[in-house]
Order: C-alpha cells, then structure tokens, then sequence
C-alpha cells in the first residue's frame, strides 16, 4: 500500500515538474530528484509528504498549518539553509521544491567513514555552521527552530563541504499529523514527547547529533553513556558540551546558539572567515523582485483586479506570473536565467507560445524605467488582445 504511493520517474508534478528519480523515502514522505520545466529544465529536489488524517476537521486543521508555516520557511535566506522554491498540494500530499543539493547526509556518512565516528575537531567545524543557521533563524521574530535536528538532515555538500540544515521547520507543518510527538526518538528532548518546544530544544537535538557523530552509535532513548564507554577519547570540553546540551530541562541547556558556537569554536581554535560574502545572481535578482518588481506588479494587479486571476506574489522568485483575463489567460512572465545572469520577461496569450517582451541584468541602473516600459507594452498587448484584435510581437 505505502509503496504504490511513491513517484516514479517520468511523473509530472504541478504542470512543472517532471520527477526523474527517487533519493530516499520514509514514513511520512519522500524526497525526489526533479527537473524544473519552467526554468530549462534545472534539477530542484522535490520534497513529499503523505496526507495522514483522521478526519476531515484534521485534514482542514493541517492544510490551514501549512498554508501558514511555508510562508515562514520560503523565507529563510542563509547559506546553511537550502532555499524553497515553491509547494503545492496534489495528489493526496503536500509537495515542497527546494535547492537540489548534491552531497552526503552524515547519517550515510558516519556509516560509510566513520571510525566509528569522526574525530572532534571535525564534528566542531561541523556544528558551528549548523548553530550559524541557528542563530539566524532563531533571531527571528517570531523565532524559528528546527525541531528534528539530527545527522540525517545534515546534508555535506561535495563542492564545497559546507552543512546544509535540510527539512528545516518540516516539523513545524506536519506537528497535527504526528499527534503529540514531534522531532525523532533519540534526538529529540523530553518537552517535544509532549508537543511543547521552543528554540533551546534544538540544542538538545544537537547535542545528540555530536554523540552520533563521535561515537557512530544512533542515541536511544534519553541515556547517554561517557564518551569513554564507547571508546572514544577527547577533552573535557567536548563532554562539558555535551552535559550541558543534553539537560532535560531546558533552562539547565545552552540558552542561545551564539554561546554553544562559541563554546566549540574556542575548543577547536576556530577562526571564521572575515571576508564579505559574495552575493551571488540569485541574490541579487531576489532583491530586485522584492525592491522593483513586486511593487511594479502590484500596481499592475491592482490596475486589472477585476480581470486578474492572481492574487498572490511570493516574497521570493524564480518564476513569477501574473493572469489576466478569462476564460482565455493572458500572462506577464518574470523568469531569472542563471546562464546569462539576466531577468527575463515574457507574455503569453492563450495557448500560444510565451513571447519575450524583454530581459535586464538585476543591478541595471534602469531597471525600473525598462521594466515600466516592457509593463505598458503588455498592457496594450492585453487591451488590443481582449478587444478581439490580433497581437503580433515583434
């Protein structure tokens, strides 16, 4: 019956995606390789989540929750986060796209190299990224926790060994489908085995998660015997850590991310690099949506509201589209196209191929004025279109 339920490849998902391959399956879900027909093609990862409801009031209660919560996880900009593109529903499941990350999870990992487990000074290093994610996410108002931080949903990504905190906040979407429990056994601190968290539970999993990776023995239950006893030597340091994540009450824990961090960065020595980021095309392509475009798209909603079928624009894009008209649609496209670095813009009337209307680079000093200009152009596309003439675009 479970098995039936999963994709196979070929299967096209939201007039988008075309699965292409199965990556792991659980439980609840599954998380496939796909490729994004609208954006040539690139490979995302498509994140499932299998309906399980006991009544109709529960399956409102968790759609209403999901609704809600992928606003906040879509989001979430840092470089330990993978982004989230976009979510659905079809199919009897909730569907998140997401960054497709090529690596290792350290669950495989550890299985694979682990020694049994990895030497501290590497779980260290890895660690104060994941707290780097924490400490961003949590400064948030109101804060966001991870809630089922353990090795599996820490992905090493293989171009640059950088910590991915994957699933981030899943927890949060489908904590009225798992009942009372919340987060996985062994990882997860007492409070959450009755639905209470808050953001000092993450540091709880984590500390589970460095037992994990020292020892390369999965946690059970709430016991966590010497590091000793399982062979593995290290300072003392490493274990007044580990005794001071792993209180069960949560006041007795580490109380922000920045201390924990500073805490394992001061064991191993470890100087972060001082160098400005780079920001890369698609960041600066998401400040011009959210600084020029999005605005300029409103008006334009707000132009046609009666004649408009959108009603929502994300806070972040890879592909933007406004509809007017029906039954027949007539649609202003905004794509990025990471190969040439430039925002694109297109119209589609009907069923015909989209026709570009124009592209500018996201730093363009005229952007604006370029983009008001390519605008107006559809609007007289849209008006001569509705008005029963022909629109050829040159």
């Amino acid at each position: 019956m479970m098995e039936k339920q999963w994709l196979s490849p070929g299967d096209f998902l939201d007039n988008r995606y075309r699965i292409t391959q199965l990556i792991k399956a659980g439980g609840m879900g599954a998380v496939y390789q796909a490729q994004d027909a609208f954006l040539d093609n690139k490979l995302c990862a498509v994140k499932q989540m299998l309906e399980r409801f006991d009544s109709p009031s529960e399956r409102r209660q968790s759609i209403n929750q999901f609704l809600s919560e992928i606003q906040v996880l879509a989001a979430l900009r840092h470089p330990n986060i993978p982004k989230i593109y976009d979510h659905f529903m079809e199919k009897g499941a909730f569907y998140f796209v997401m960054e497709f990350i090529s690596g290792i999870d350290l669950s495989s990992k550890v299985k694979q190299e682990g020694k049994p487990g990895f030497t501290y000074q590497q779980v260290a290093e890895w660690m104060i990224q994941v707290l780097s994610a924490l400490e961003y996410t949590h400064a948030l108002t109101p804060p966001v926790s991870h809630r089922d931080i353990k090795p599996s949903n820490l992905l090493l990504r293989e171009r640059d060994n950088r910590i991915l905190l994957i699933d981030f906040g899943i927890a949060r979407v489908l904590k009225e489908v798992n009942g009372f429990w919340i987060g996985t056994l062994g990882y997860a601190p007492p409070e959450q085995q009755m639905g209470k968290f808050d953001p000092r539970s993450d540091f709880y999993a984590l500390g589970a998660t460095i037992y994990h990776l020292l020892t390369g023995h999965h946690p059970e239950g709430f016991e966590f015997p010497p590091l000793s006893e399982a062979g593995v030597e290290v300072p003392k340091a490493v274990d007044d850590i580990l005794y001071r994540a792993l209180q069960w009450n949560p006041d007795d824990r580490y109380q922000t991310a920045s201390v924990m961090k500073a805490d394992l960065a001061a064991l191993i020595n470890y100087q972060p690099e001082l160098s400005a980021p780079i920001q890369d095309f698609n960041e600066k392509a998401e400040k011009a949506v959210r600084q020029i475009i999005i605005p300029t798209l409103k008006q334009l909603i707000e132009r046609y509201k009666n004649e408009c079928t959108t009603k929502f624009l994300p806070c972040h894009m890879d592909y933007l589209v406004v509809t007017l008209g029906f039954p027949v649609p007539f649609e202003f496209i905004v794509r990025r196209n990471e190969n040439t670095e430039k925002i694109e813009f297109f119209e589609k009337q009907g069923i015909l191929e989209k026709t570009k209307l124009g592209e500018a680079g996201p730093e363009d000093l005229n952007l604006q004025d370029n983009l008001g200009f390519i605008v107006e152009r559809f609007v007289d596309d849209y008006e001569t279109f509705k008005g029963g003439g022909f629109v050829l675009n040159s």
